[in-house]
């Protein structure tokens, strides 16, 4: 016998694999690797707009929380003034005259609110209505009786944010008492108006305005660029809201200055992503890896080519 002399080849591995099957497999490869790092930026750019977006929505927040603790803090502090200027000689001696003449009052309380800083001054009588007022003719034969704050008042010194026709003013109101009896009640006021809302846009660059109604009665200080956006507010609901004006997008948010369903409503405004610079170089960052995946797979793509130009 004859022992053969054929020799058997098993194919191992990649040998077997054509050299244009290869790359045309790594060129699909590559392609889905690009793939997936523009999903892996695209996301990751979403979840910073997301970011910059709660921001908007934070600082507005803020805002509102910021003037809301003005607004208490200011509330106090009537509460206490007027509780001292109840008891002055000069409110006694007039309001509780055996004759109550109005012209008296009328000067008397004109000279103490200018004395005492106060944009408001008015005499109640012990129903709730309005004697005498100086600094807004919105109060003027005025019956509030039904206010809480007013019938708090008899009892301690109260304070409170009322809505006028004109403007609104933070009030504090106390009782003008005469032994055990209050024939009177005080009321001063203080604007809550551009101030507190000026405070407010430079502590967290915001701009501000108060409405009553359809009217735009106060308006922060130097927000001339976001004035077009406040007046936008006029027909918006409370809430947050993205507006655009010639000027650019903004984010809204409209909130009332009290729980009555007449109370005036606060508005604020911010550009869009207002922090937007802030996270610019990030922004470019997220998409680096596509980039270089780009021009990987660009060079992948001229190697076979030239690849193919050098087997043919």
């Amino acid at each position: 016998m004859t022992q053969s002399n054929l020799d058997v080849v098993f194919p191992l591995g990649s040998a077997a694999i054509p050299a244009s099957g290869r790359r045309k497999g790594a060129l699909v490869a590559g392609l889905l690797v690009v793939a997936a790092l523009g999903a892996v930026s695209f996301t990751a750019h979403r979840q910073i707009d997301l970011l910059l977006s709660s921001l908007d929505e934070e600082v507005l927040t803020q805002a509102t929380r910021t003037l809301g603790s003005l607004v208490e803090r200011q509330k106090d502090q009537l509460a206490a003034e007027v509780r001292v200027l109840a008891d002055d000689n000069r409110i006694r001696s007039t309001v509780l005259a055996p004759q109550f003449d109005r012209a008296t009052v009328q000067d008397v309380i004109e000279d103490l609110r200018k004395s005492s800083g106060a944009t408001l001054l008015a005499v109640l009588d012990a129903g709730g209505k309005v004697q005498v007022v100086t600094g807004s003719g919105a109060l003027r034969e005025a019956n509030l009786s039904a206010s809480p704050t007013v019938k708090a008042a008899f009892t301690k010194a109260s304070s409170d944010v009322w809505t006028l026709s004109d403007q609104v003013q933070v009030i504090g109101i106390a009782a003008i008492r005469s032994g055990p009896q209050v024939p009177a009640l005080l009321v001063k006021g203080l604007p809550l108006g551009e101030g507190q809302l000026t405070t407010v846009a430079t502590a967290l660059g915001v701009a501000g305005a108060i409405l009553v109604g359809d009217k735009v009665v106060a308006i922060s200080a130097h927000s001339s660029e976001l004035a077009e956006a406040l007046r936008l507010g006029i027909g918006l609901s409370d809430g947050s809201s993205q507006v655009s004006t010639a000027r650019g997008t903004y984010l809204v948010r409209v909130s009332r200055t009290g729980s009555a369903a007449t109370a005036a409503r606060g508005v604020w405004a911010v550009t869009h992503h207002h922090q937007a610079a802030k996270t610019q170089l990030l922004g470019l960052l997220v998409f680096a890896p596509l980039v270089l995946g780009g021009l990987l797979f660009l060079l992948l793509i001229a190697t076979s080519i030239r690849t193919n130009g050098g087997s043919s």
